[in-house]
Formats: structure tokens, C-alpha cells, sequence
């Protein structure tokens, strides 16, 4: 994730997320391509469950910088979510349980590629922390849902003690505007980088 941060194009991506989030539960793919309709110019994300709630978690705790209109948009979108979530609750959580380990088996492709290339594992970094951001937001919206998360534990502690070992701490590394979103705490992966 760049620096550069929008929380119009968050709230634009998950409108469209929402709108699509129905056939996402009941369908077998774990991340769907969106439509370019509402921007040629950007390269739009694909959905899924994290994507969808990672940019739940960042309109919720920006709200305030929302203009009325926003605020009104982002309302009907967390409607939209939440009745697709209580109505196929099932196909949610599936969801919620296949997306957390891929995501997870994702970066220790990263861990290895930064035990044969030490040099290039800073670079290779921030698409890594979007990943393990995305599977604590699963997490999260697996307690808050009543979901059972005991199987997706030991594939995060064995991520985050990786990631402990290769992390220096620093700086938040995404937009500054984000940081009220991502206490220091609760996403540590977020306040640093490889050596």
C-alpha cells in the first residue's frame, strides 16, 4: 500500500465490494475481480472478505473525515454488508476461514525469499503487511461475528513470530492519515520494516 491515501476511493471500492458481496459468499472463489466502472485510471482491488473489511475497518475509524454525503454512502454500504453476512452467515465465515490461511501461506513465500535475498526483503515488505492486515481483520470480524477462530490461530503465531524476528520497529508505514485506524498495539506489523 502507498502512501498515498484516499478515502474516497475506499469508500468508492467498497460500495462496489458490497454490491457484490451476495454472489461472493454463495460463490466458490476466494478473491473476485471487480468491474472498472468507476475508474479506468486506477487498478482496482479484488474482493474479498479481508479486502472488504480492511476498508470497513479504515472508513469506520475515519468516519468523521467523511462529508455527509460519505457518511450517507458509507451507511447504506455497512447495511448491505450486514445483511449478507446475517443472512448467509455460513458462506461468510467459509469465507472468512479459506481467505486467513491463503493470505498467511502467502508470506512465508516472503519469509523465504528474505532469507535468500536479505537486501531486497525491505522493498518486498508492504504488500506483506497488507496481507497480515487483512487476516486480522478477519480475525477481528471473526469474534465480533461469534465465529470460531481456534484453527487460524497457530498459522498466526507462526507468521508473527517471523515476522517478530525480521521487523525492526519504526515509523507507521502506510499514510499518515491511517494511523488512527491501526493502533500501534493491536497492528505492530504496521510500525516498522526489514532491516
Amino acid at each position: 500500500m502507498s502512501r498515498d491515501y484516499s478515502l474516497a476511493r475506499d469508500l468508492a471500492e467498497l460500495e462496489q465490494m458490497t454490491e457484490r458481496l451476495g454472489d461472493y459468499v454463495l460463490g466458490d472463489k476466494l478473491y473476485l475481480p471487480l468491474s472498472a466502472a468507476y475508474s479506468r485510471r486506477s487498478r482496482l482491488p479484488q474482493l474479498s472478505a479481508g479486502a472488504l473489511l480492511l476498508r470497513r475497518r479504515r472508513l469506520m475509524r475515519l468516519r468523521w473525515s467523511l462529508s455527509d454525503s460519505q457518511q450517507s454512502r458509507l451507511s447504506k454500504a455497512l447495511r448491505r454488508h450486514d445483511v449478507v453476512q446475517r443472512e448467509w452467515t455460513l458462506h461468510y465465515e467459509n469465507k472468512l476461514k479459506g481467505e486467513a490461511p491463503a493470505r498467511l501461506k502467502q508470506m512465508r513465500a516472503f519469509f523465504r525469499d528474505c532469507q535468500e535475498n536479505p537486501s531486497g526483503c525491505a522493498s518486498a515488505y508492504p504488500p506483506e503487511a497488507l496481507r497480515r492486515t487483512m487476516a486480522a481483520e478477519i480475525l477481528l470480524a471473526m469474534d465480533a461475528f461469534g465465529y470460531d477462530k481456534r484453527e487460524l490461530l497457530p498459522g498466526v503465531e507462526q507468521t508473527d513470530l517471523a515476522l517478530r524476528r525480521l521487523l525492526h520497529a519504526g515509523e507507521f508505514i502506510w499514510s499518515p492519515l491511517l494511523a488512527p485506524a491501526y493502533p500501534r498495539d493491536d497492528f505492530w506489523w504496521l510500525y516498522g520494516s526489514p532491516a
